[in-house]
């Protein structure tokens, strides 16, 4: 497929092919306009380079995927992390962050990629504001976010607290399974204990229960800080799968016991 460039839009798309921006907003595009002197309002321009397929929808209103020259027509490059990436470009101060699977997808200790990218919010509303093809979880880290794959990432510390804040926000405990010991093994025990200083002691409890196997000198150190004073429930309160004294928890969601897990530390 050809498509065409007009001559009073190369320079335009001359900076949009060396940038090679995942995506452009009405902002962005408005920017290089007026830094080329074209008076042309940045939606003319907009309507103009998607009928010439240089720019595909997102879902995110004012936000587009840019289709680099490079490719063999107006497809998508199929990021899976588009969807996201067009969030922030429209929300750029919404502080969110891949979590669960998606965050160890972004730090290599997942291999499959979920249909819908976990993200963490710091509000209940902002994840309400989040596309479909996201899917929110409450969760405010204490510890700073990272950068992978062109998006914010939480730490695998965070991740970790995470699950153990959110456990049945998490859509599969058995894929977790297949993930957990890899991000286990990376954990740094401070980052853990200060990533945790301000939680509720059920957070820290299913934290160390979980880690109980993988690292249990982290999960030493949690019962060290924060000890074990009440029943906690892993899960929604009913039938338990088992019960561990030692943490007092009450697990009813797991379908591993993560106390037989192979430490990796």
């Amino acid at each position: 497929m050809t498509r065409s460039i007009s001559p009073s839009m190369a320079p335009v798309l001359a900076r949009l092919e060396l940038d090679r921006p995942g995506v452009v907003t009405t902002g962005g595009l408005s920017a290089l306009l007026d830094e080329f002197g074209i008076a042309t309002p940045s939606r003319i321009v907009a309507a103009r380079l998607r009928e010439a397929g240089w720019l595909l929808p997102t879902g995110q209103r004012g936000v587009w995927e840019f289709v680099p020259a490079a490719q063999a027509g107006a497809i998508s490059s199929s990021d899976p992390t588009l969807a996201f990436k067009a969030f922030l470009s429209a929300h750029p101060n919404s502080d969110c962050a891949l979590t669960f699977q998606a965050a160890a997808w972004a730090h290599g200790m997942a291999d499959r990629v979920p249909s819908r990218l976990e993200v963490a919010t710091p509000t209940g509303a902002l994840a309400r504001r989040l596309p479909r093809s996201l899917m929110p979880s409450a969760f405010r880290p204490v510890l700073p976010t990272t950068v992978l794959r062109g998006v914010p990432v939480l730490l695998v510390e965070s991740v970790l607290v995470h699950l153990a804040a959110k456990p049945s926000d998490l859509r599969s405990w058995t894929s977790a399974a297949e993930w957990l010991p890899a991000l286990a093994a990376e954990l740094d025990g401070k980052r853990v204990l200060d990533e945790l200083a301000s939680r509720p002691q059920t957070v820290c409890a299913r934290a160390g229960y979980l880690l109980q196997g993988l690292r249990p000198e982290i999960s030493d150190a949690i019962r060290d800080q924060h000890g074990v004073t009440s029943r906690t429930w892993f899960g929604p309160r009913g039938p338990v799968r088992r019960h561990r004294n030692g943490w007092q928890v009450a697990d009813t969601l797991l379908p591993f016991d993560p106390t037989l897990l192979e430490a990796v530390s």
